[in-house]
């Protein structure tokens, strides 16, 4: 899969002018609702510089998932779609993982195309764009859009060993 420019300066952003984000959570990153368990939390960073050296020396992809507090499509989808255990743990064992702020993060978002909200991109851990989920989706629906990028992972590195 060819690397788009646009990816391959973002991540190179992301690693510079967000190597200095606070370590803190954003105020709206999802909680666990009353009946999850420890282990059903999606481990979240909200470090784009930690998240890439996570990436990179785990081979996984980035699942950047933007929101705002104001957001109502974006906490239903924390509530609903993004604490249900099977895409919890889905997240945690194939992807790193990072939730931002797109009104705190906006040079994040604005590089990254995110015009509207909640707005999740997977990224392999070279730029390549593996996936763009826009809006609001149910457990179902959203756990298949990131087995595609999940898939797209795959090739990208076994094209990426052969050359």
């Amino acid at each position: 899969m060819k690397r788009t420019a646009l990816y391959s300066i973002a991540l190179v952003l992301f690693a510079t002018a967000f190597s200095h984000t606070s370590q803190g959570a954003p105020p709206f990153l999802p909680t666990k609702s009353a009946g999850a368990n420890q282990g059903d939390a999606v481990q979240w960073q909200t470090n784009l510089h930690s998240a890439h050296k996570i990436a990179t020396t785990e081979n996984k992809p980035m699942l950047v998932v933007f929101g705002a507090d104001w957001c109502h499509f974006c906490k239903k989808l924390e509530k609903e779609t993004l604490t249900s255990p099977e895409v919890s743990k889905y997240v945690n064992d194939s992807f790193v993982a990072v939730h931002l702020d797109a009104d705190t993060d906006k040079k994040a978002a604005e590089i990254l195309n995110v015009t509207g909200l909640p707005c999740t991109i997977v990224l392999s851990p070279k730029a390549d764009l593996l996936g763009r989920i826009d809006g609001y989706y149910t457990p179902g629906p959203f756990y298949q859009k990131l087995a595609e990028a999940k898939q797209k992972h795959q090739v990208v590195q076994r094209t990426s060993i052969t050359k």
